[in-house]
């Protein structure tokens, strides 16, 4: 069994199939969940489509994917975005070497430097194409993407169906805050390990 369940959430994009290429070459086992959409999902280990379609930012298709999961990890990866190769060694060896972290944040690449900015302000916190890989930041904007959750945390905490109105762009930053109140342990993988929206087959090169 391997340690880390990826959950592919869709809504019917054709990007399905490189994302779910992506995770299984990294040695993940893959469960596509599809909010409300007829898809392909050959070569899943486990599929599910709900009934309805929930929208949102997927955390009713999230939360489906923790409660079918059987492995001590878990974590997400949306049907347009597609593992860096070498993430699941990554992922891996961080989970062996900290065992007792319950909550890990992966970082993510854009094709282009992407700008973080305070609301209030419009000051620039920063701007880079890799983003999340920096634990000296904490838990905040810019620096908490794509987690990697202990499994179990989704039988008391899991995902809302709904956006936080506070910053609903912004979801699993307020979750990540939530489990961490909780008493949940954080910390960072501080490498790049997702693509978000790559093109043309993934991306070259390290961020900047």
């Amino acid at each position: 069994m391997t340690e880390t369940t990826v959950v592919i959430k869709t809504i019917g994009r054709s990007t399905l199939k490189p994302a779910m290429k992506s995770a299984k070459r990294e040695g993940f086992k893959v469960i596509v969940v599809s909010d409300g959409f007829r898809v392909s999902a050959q070569g899943a280990y486990k599929y599910i489509r709900l009934g309805k379609q929930w929208g949102y930012y997927g955390g009713m298709a999230a939360n489906v994917g923790a409660a079918l999961a059987e492995t001590e990890f878990i974590t997400f990866l949306d049907d347009d975005d597609e593992f860096v190769p070498g993430a699941g060694d990554v992922i891996r060896s961080k989970l062996k070497e900290k065992p007792h972290v319950d909550i890990w944040i992966g970082g993510v690449r854009f094709e282009k430097p992407v700008r973080v900015y305070n609301k209030e302000t419009d000051e620039t916190i920063l701007t880079s194409r890799d983003l999340a890989v920096t634990p000296s930041l904490g838990i905040g904007p810019g620096n908490v993407a794509m987690p990697t959750y202990r499994t179990e945390i989704f039988k008391k905490l899991p995902f809302s169906d709904f956006s936080p109105p506070d910053h609903p762009e912004l979801a699993d930053f307020s979750h990540v805050q939530l489990c961490e109140h909780n008493g949940c342990v954080v910390d960072w993988f501080e490498e790049a390990i997702y693509l978000v929206r790559p093109i043309n087959g993934g991306l070259n090169g390290s961020g900047q």
